[in-house]
């Protein structure tokens, strides 16, 4: 048996459902440190192990990433497919504060 529309004051009439569906949200991340394989990172979002990403990072490159920890605030993520030498060089550059560091190959 169908259900009947919910009615109410909105424009349309609501039907009940009950199924998942995916929210894309715009949340600022700061990196702390990054290799070719993950970051680790802070955000004022709760986040949960297990959770899928898909991070612009500096340079342009774009990672979807799989939170693997959460402490507090601060999560790391690895990324299903690794940075490559010139991505990652990207990222630490936009980095004002960075150390030193080589990419062996």
């Amino acid at each position: 048996m169908a259900s009947k529309p919910l009615i109410d004051n909105r424009r349309e009439p609501r039907i009940p459902a009950e199924c998942r569906g995916l929210a894309r949200l715009a949340v600022s991340i700061e990196i702390l440190d990054a290799s070719a394989a993950g970051i680790r990172a802070r955000t004022t979002l709760p986040l949960a192990v297990g959770t899928l990403l898909k991070l612009t990072l500096p340079g342009s490159a774009e990672r979807h990433a799989r939170i693997a920890w959460v402490d507090g605030n601060a999560f790391g993520c690895e990324f299903m497919k690794p940075l490559n030498a010139k991505e990652l060089r990207d990222l630490v550059d936009a980095t004002a504060n960075a150390a030193p560091y080589a990419i062996c190959h």
